[in-house]
């Protein structure tokens, strides 16, 4: 498999912004190999770090490739068969269930991986989703999107554990589109 394939230097800066923490992994280990080989006056331990600032930069690009292609594989299946919500019908009863809402993309949260946390709010309430993707490049904060996935648990105090009978439902997001 070719991992240029559809490399561009849009496409990299679109990554270094959905994948802030690799992005700093890659510039501070750049820039601690460039100091230690200043400091060692060995050109040599940069060459040796080579392989490991080419890791830091394609094996999350990769993943994020992947990432999108399963997105992008499942959607069509979710979209044909998934009921319409409102969020505040999201309630424990429909952990597992697939689920279609629209609403206005309020928030998105790059963590570290490049599956984005986002909070989707309609006039019945907010919920939080966690994407497989990152979000596509045609939307951004403020768009009304339809987010599909399904319901599952999020502990109050440790996100995916904490304490029994304390959570409350949210998305993991198969998918997100442009409403019209």
């Amino acid at each position: 498999m070719n991992i240029r394939a559809g490399l561009s230097f849009k496409n990299i800066l679109y990554h270094a912004k959905t994948t802030p923490s690799a992005t700093a992994s890659l510039i501070i280990w750049t820039i601690f190999s460039v100091w230690a080989t200043i400091q060692s006056n060995n050109p040599w331990l940069f060459i040796v770090c080579i392989p490991f600032i080419l890791g830091l930069t394609l094996i999350p690009l990769k993943v994020s490739k992947m990432n999108r292609s399963l997105s992008d594989d499942l959607l069509p299946q979710y979209i044909d068969s998934t009921k319409e919500y409102n969020i505040s019908e999201i309630t424990k009863e429909k952990v597992n269930e697939k689920v279609k809402l629209v609403g206005t993309l309020d928030k998105v949260i790059y963590g570290i991986s490049t599956k984005p946390t986002i909070r989707l709010k309609d006039e019945s309430g907010k919920i939080y989703a966690n994407l497989i993707a990152p979000i596509p490049e045609d939307i951004k904060k403020g768009d009304t999107v339809e987010l599909y996935g399904v319901v599952a648990k999020h502990y109050y105090l440790f996100g995916f554990i904490g304490i029994p009978k304390m959570w409350k439902p949210k998305i993991y997001g198969i998918g997100l589109i442009k409403h019209y």
